[in-house]
């Protein structure tokens, strides 16, 4: 495979912590658009969303013990290398550098509420296209009508059953004293229960 001719996927997000619903996305994705990779990006801190409870190195150790049985999938340090404020076009930007090719951002149904918040959001859909999955209680359809239609022509529809495991979930289980682990792989959750994490004033 020649550079330039790379066809992959930015997953990007908070993974705090990454769960089998990540997987599943990533996994998706990877299938339908025949990626050759899926490349998760832990952010260092999402400008739209509070700051994650586990620290960047947590979050990125998680997403490589997530990802290690999977074939077609990676993590990436750019954003926690970067620091400050995680911007998707910033981080497209140093990606069509180092591996130039065809690229995906992959969005939740969610997300593309707030796309056009996003900085240089008509920059980012003329740089990458967007890979946008289901995600509950969100109506896609009416989402996608609202943005701009050069946005809307930039969009992949993903095809998959409903994914209702979330981050918010697994930590508030956490904080209940109730077990997550059939959301997560193996080493994830010992990695979690090792560290203590998402347990109240223990976790950072």
């Amino acid at each position: 495979m020649q550079v330039g001719n790379l066809k992959y996927a930015i997953y990007g997000g908070s993974f705090d912590p990454p769960h089998l619903g990540h997987t599943t996305v990533a996994q998706a994705v990877l299938n339908h658009l025949e990626l050759d990779e899926v490349i998760w990006v832990p952010n260092a801190r999402n400008p739209l969303r509070r700051p994650a409870i586990a620290s960047v190195t947590e979050r990125l150790q998680m997403c490589q013990l997530a990802t290690e049985n999977y074939p077609g999938m990676a993590v990436s340090d750019v954003e926690v290398s970067r620091a400050g404020r995680s911007y998707t076009i910033d981080t497209v930007s140093e990606f069509q550098i180092v591996n130039p090719g065809q690229i995906w951002i992959i969005l939740g149904a969610d997300s593309v509420n707030q796309f056009m918040d996003w900085k240089e959001a008509d920059k980012l859909a003329r740089m990458c296209r967007l890979a946008v999955v289901v995600r509950p209680g969100t109506d896609l359809d009416s989402a996608i009508r609202k943005l701009p239609e050069d946005i809307q022509d930039a969009i992949d529809i993903i095809p998959m059953e409903e994914n209702k495991i979330s981050s918010s979930m697994i930590r508030d289980s956490l904080l209940r004293g109730v077990s997550p682990d059939r959301w997560l792989e193996p080493t994830v959750w010992q990695y979690i229960e090792e560290r203590g994490l998402y347990r109240g004033t223990e976790s950072k």
